[in-house]
């Protein structure tokens, strides 16, 4: 079983990943936030396969939460913008999606290929 944290601070966008979890056996959505500091501190906790983030919330964006983290789960960034950040290549992801692009299987076809991912720490 794949474990997922979920941190986004659009509680639609959040209900919707619930959703297509929920259509999954392979994969779990251990929790979500809305606030990414207690988001952050779950992760440090859970220790999820794969965390989740959206780029822009308030008070801390993506980058910024995964700055606080010392060892990181694989990431997939989540964002309404277009483009990929600049800001991603100073800091590792394994992924970068936009939200309109995720639906249930392009969600569970992105998670999977994150995992089969080697990492290089």
């Amino acid at each position: 079983m794949i474990t997922c944290i979920a941190i986004d601070d659009d509680p639609l966008f959040l209900h919707s990943l619930k959703a297509h979890f929920s259509e999954y056996e392979d994969l779990e959505l251990v929790a979500t936030f809305q606030n990414p500091v207690n988001g952050i501190m779950k992760v440090v906790k859970f220790k999820p396969d794969i965390l989740l983030l959206d780029l822009e919330m308030q008070y801390l964006d993506g980058f910024e939460a995964l700055d606080s983290l010392d060892k990181k789960p694989k990431v997939i960034m989540i964002s309404a913008h277009v483009n990929q950040p600049v800001k991603a290549k100073r800091i590792k992801i394994d992924k970068y999606l936009r939200k309109m692009q995720i639906d249930g299987p392009f969600l569970r076809k992105a998670i999977l290929e994150v995992m089969s991912q080697t990492s290089i720490s």
